[in-house]
């Protein structure tokens, strides 16, 4: 099984690997392989704002690992809003979703959070509804050509 643990500095150039290219590879259905739409959304991902937001108090960020390296990035803020859960596309499919999602949820526990919400993409609505997160309202445009769905899930606190 799968393991999340906290993200350290040292993860930063693997880590923003991962989000690149788990955007840019699984989340075709999204971005249609619109140039503008990848560079808006790919912007932010680069090895110093993931070193701020691990150094952030708001923002608890994990990864996950195996003998090949950092496979899956994931992150919480403390309003309770997941605003990363990605993973590598040869790591899909191996529970590296799901156990960033547990730390993520026992992290928003920690913190006494009621709920978790986030902004799915189209390529991982199944994955979350799997989860049991559920549709909180109507889509929102996201980067470009990109929608947003938002989902929310009650943590029974």
């Amino acid at each position: 099984m799968m393991h999340a643990r906290i993200a350290r500095t040292g993860d930063a150039e693997a880590a923003v690997d991962v989000l690149k290219r788990s955007i840019t590879e699984l989340c075709v259905i999204d971005h249609r392989n619109d140039a503008a739409t990848l560079q808006q959304w790919l912007s932010n991902k680069t090895v110093q704002n993931f070193r701020a937001w691990i150094g952030s108090l708001d923002h608890f960020c994990v990864v996950t690992e195996d003998d090949a390296g950092v496979n899956g990035v994931g992150m919480l803020n403390r309003r309770g809003e997941i605003q990363l859960c990605y993973v590598s596309p040869d790591a899909q499919r191996r529970g590296c979703g799901a156990a960033i999602l547990a730390a993520l949820e026992e992290q928003a526990g920690k913190w006494a959070l009621p709920r978790v919400h986030l902004a799915s993409t189209e390529a991982a609505r199944v994955f979350y509804e799997k989860h049991g997160f559920r549709p909180g309202g109507e889509s929102t445009c996201g980067f470009g050509v990109t929608r947003c769905y938002p989902y929310e899930k009650n943590l029974g606190l």
